[in-house]
């Protein structure tokens, strides 16, 4: 059904707006409720309890998917195979060609060094430091620190 609608809303768009650009960006931002009971429907209860404690790709990885209407994506850098949900405004950006500002330059720079990885990276420590930076920039603000 989603395959289907997602089709229709292609071609209506290209009906509707012929002159307009439209960048899409489809993604799941999590796995199913059903998904641990395929993924190894050998295991039981408690090994799939380990396989979530030990952050298992297979457990956490959903999708994403860049589409276009009457556009082409600037620029796909960002676009690796495995991204964490936290670069996807990152990706949107640069696919639309919006100069980026200093804290997603500096997002960016984190994407590179942590290969798509955002919270697992280093431990957390990138993204504790990514966040302290945005707090101390008054970015982030209103939370206890």
């Amino acid at each position: 059904m989603s395959a289907q609608d997602y089709s229709a809303l292609l071609a209506r768009l290209k009906q509707d707006f012929p002159t307009d650009s439209f960048l899409i960006v489809r993604f799941g931002d999590h796995q199913p409720e059903f998904a641990y009971r395929i993924i190894d429907p050998s295991l039981s209860e408690p090994a799939i309890a380990r396989q979530l404690e030990t952050f298992d790709p297979r457990y956490y990885t959903s999708y994403y998917a860049i589409d276009a209407v009457n556009f082409r994506p600037v620029d796909l850098s960002s676009a690796l195979k495995a991204l964490d949900a936290p670069y996807l405004p990152l990706l949107v950006q640069e696919a639309a060609g919006v100069p980026l500002d200093p804290s997603f330059s500096e997002q960016k720079n984190i994407l590179k060094r942590c290969h798509g990885l955002f919270y697992r990276c280093a431990g957390g420590a990138e993204a504790r430091r990514f966040n302290r930076l945005l707090i101390d920039a008054g970015l982030i603000k209103g939370l206890l620190t």
